[in-house]
């Protein structure tokens, strides 16, 4: 009937694939939960009864004041509780967080919303392993080779009231625990942990007061707290003593092949959680200690070379690392340093970690591949490859220093290297029997190595000038063509490959040049002037002093007149040769010397060239231009390099003139051009060995007349 009550009676609750999020914004308090299958059974519409409740969800997260205390963790629960209206009084909890199990005892009030909350626990029956079970996912792959042995325990309390932050405390630890890492059996044991959790509304932190243990030959002592926990702020002390080798058995590094020596180290870390993650050395963290290591030896996997540390002395302070008798022996290389390395030992353990160094090294012998890819210099595969993790600057003091084919000994400078660049600043050296001063920039932070130089040589030999450089890109001009002691100003720039092949395109030189005793050993251009010279002549030319100047670009080489002066005779040449070795040379020789110094076994020029008239001062020459290419050349009459000289001795004769008039008669005083007052002839700065030449009769000069004095020859 329509007057008639209807009741009901409700025992049972059964929940499955539930998502629950709950937020409280005036409390700062959120949390998110997924019930896959729960029951809940009790008198519910009673005021008193009893309720139980089984059943398993996920705990997405819990937080409290931006602090997460669960994560992605799988919860089982058995619940007994007395409820009298809106209060409910624990007789039995069982909570199982992952495989943690813990006991809850307390009560509770609970409206259209939590009230208040009174909750003790503890934890029961706890081991390591399920400790280790509370970690990320992203270590548990790590974890699942060790085992554990010792007693963890745990116990808390909780109490909230509505309208106030949650007051959490718990005490935590592990006693004589004994951890093994199972592919080796390495143990960790004496392994001890005192901790402490509080978050209230006006503190909270994570305190690691007590940590030690033992290993073997290895010892670890310290503490750690975190506070403020939402935004942790890190205060951390650590004494090791430690075996690395002992150490890499029980905590493999995949990077390392070996590793071996020790490391007795005391430090102190403080900063915000934030900024270490970071970077330990940012201007936020405090990083102090001291350590020293001995005899340490590792090699990276895929790198040929053993890093060898014989004694090391560091300490830690103002976000930097102070090296004392820092001694390190790299492939054949051995570096002593002293200075600042910051993240030396990250280095040591990461191959992808920032070597930054800022001090003075000393080295008996460097080979620079050690240290910049690890590989055999004469191996046909190395590339460089100047690490984007390298950044130093050095006061370097070397006694002995190779590169490729380059060998140079007392080396003194700045070296600098950052961002994959290579900076040499007033580097003074000896090298191919002489001395350089060096100053350098090479850049390999793109696909090739660009190289611009600006050195002072003095005394160096030329042939192993040009093998040691690899002939400058070029093949025109080689070391077994040149010979002597050269001082010069070389400006030079160019792009390598990484495999030190020459981008021959953006070679580019400028020098002046100066060659004491000489050699002109096989150049193909001089040998084409055979039919003048006798070939053994042209074929090693030894002169005393010669001075020059050079251009090279565009895969051209570019030379003003030169002149050579040698025992077998004097050489005037200019002109340009090409990489591709195409030429364009103009050549003038003296009359006089190709007849009248000595017999020439070619008798064709004697013929064409019979003395007609006078020349005393035997001066009269033949301008040749060769053209062509080197292993086939065209020579011809050089009309240009004829009316130059023309021109060249007119302007000449001039002078001369005008300086008679002065002279004798007072004209051309404010002529600047013209000798003030006669000087002595110039002393002869070299000697010219003529050989024995029989005595002849002098000829007149009469050259033979030509219909085209452009024919070739």
């Amino acid at each position: 009937k329509g007057s008639e009550k209807v009741n009901f009676k409700l025992e049972e609750i059964s929940l499955n694939d539930i998502r629950l999020r709950f937020r409280n914004s005036k409390n700062r308090f959120k949390t998110a939960l997924h019930f896959h299958n729960s029951e809940f059974t009790g008198n519910f519409s009673d005021k008193e009864f009893a309720l139980v409740a089984k059943g398993k969800a996920d705990v997405n997260y819990i937080s409290s004041n931006k602090t997460n205390y669960l994560k992605n963790k799988k919860v089982l629960y058995d619940l007994e509780l007395n409820v009298t209206g809106s209060n409910y009084n624990i007789q039995k909890a069982e909570l199982a967080l992952n495989d943690m199990f813990f006991a809850l005892e307390g009560n509770c009030k609970y409206t259209d919303s939590l009230e208040k909350a009174d909750i003790v626990f503890s934890g029961k029956n706890l081991d390591i392993a399920s400790v280790l079970s509370l970690l990320p996912e992203d270590y548990a792959n790590r974890i699942k080779d060790y085992e554990s042995d010792g007693q963890f325990y745990s116990k808390g309390k909780l109490n909230y009231k509505s309208g106030f932050a949650a007051d959490i405390t718990a005490d935590f630890g592990i006693k004589n625990a004994t951890v093994t890492y199972k592919p080796n059996n390495t143990q960790l044991k004496d392994l001890i942990i005192e901790g402490k959790l509080v978050s209230n509304e006006n503190d909270s932190y994570l305190n690691f007061a007590n940590v030690s243990a033992n290993m073997g030959k290895n010892s670890i002592s310290g503490f750690c707290l975190l506070s403020n926990l939402s935004d942790p702020y890190l205060n951390m002390n650590a004494e090791v003593n430690t075996d690395l080798a002992e150490l890499n058995s029980f905590w493999p590094i995949d990077t390392l092949e070996y590793i071996s020596g020790s490391i007795n180290l005391n430090a102190s870390v403080k900063g915000k959680l934030s900024e270490v993650k970071k970077s330990t050395f940012s201007n936020e963290v405090i990083a102090q200690g001291k350590a020293d290591l001995k005899e340490i030896k590792t090699k990276f996997r895929g790198k040929p070379n053993e890093i060898n540390i014989s004694t090391g002395h560091f300490e830690m302070a103002n976000r930097s690392v102070k090296l004392n008798n820092f001694k390190i022996i790299i492939g054949k290389s051995d570096i002593e340093l002293n200075g600042e390395l910051p993240g030396f030992i990250n280095y040591l353990t990461d191959q992808h970690a920032p070597l930054v160094i800022d001090a003075s090294l000393k080295s008996s012998n460097l080979v620079l591949e050690d240290v910049m890819y690890g590989g055999e210099s004469g191996s046909e595969s190395s590339q460089i490859n100047i690490p984007d993790n390298l950044n130093f600057k050095l006061a370097a003091l070397i006694d002995k220093l190779s590169f490729s084919k380059f060998e140079a000994t007392a080396i003194k400078g700045d070296v600098v290297i950052a961002n994959q660049k290579i900076l040499l600043s007033d580097l003074s050296l000896n090298t191919m029997d002489g001395h350089a001063l060096l100053n350098a920039r090479a850049d390999a932070s793109g696909s090739n190595i660009h190289i611009k130089a600006v050195s002072d040589l003095s005394k160096i030999n030329i042939s192993k000038l040009f093998y040691q450089c690899n002939n400058f890109g070029q093949n025109t001009l080689n070391e077994k063509h040149l010979n002597g002691f050269a001082t010069a100003t070389l400006n030079f720039s160019g792009d390598w490959s990484k495999a030190l092949e020459a981008d021959l395109n953006s070679v580019a030189a400028s020098g002046n040049l100066n060659i004491e005793q000489g050699r002109l050993v096989d150049f193909k251009p001089l040998l084409s002037l055979s039919k003048y010279v006798e070939v053994n002549e042209l074929r090693d030319i030894k002169f005393q002093t010669l001075q020059s100047h050079f251009d090279i670009a565009n895969q051209v080489i570019s030379i003003p007149k030169t002149t050579i002066k040698n025992s077998a005779m004097n050489i005037d040449l200019w002109g340009k040769h090409t990489f591709k070795n195409e030429i364009d040379y103009h050549i003038q020789l003296l009359l006089s010397e190709l007849l009248a110094n000595k017999k020439r076994a070619n008798k064709q020029l004697d013929e064409e060239m019979e003395v007609v008239e006078n020349d005393p001062e035997n001066r009269r020459s033949v301008f040749i231009v060769m053209t062509g290419t080197v292993d086939n050349p065209i020579i011809k009459y050089d009309r240009k390099g004829l009316k130059q000289k023309i021109g060249e001795d007119i302007k000449a004769e001039k002078q001369t003139l005008k300086q008679l008039l002065k002279e004798e008669f007072g004209l051309f005083k404010k002529d600047s051009t013209l000798l003030k007052n006669d000087k002595p002839k110039a002393e002869e700065k070299f000697k010219i060995d003529y050989g024995d030449p029989k005595e002849s009769k002098p000829k007149q000069l009469q050259p033979k007349k030509k219909e085209d004095d452009d024919d070739d020859f």
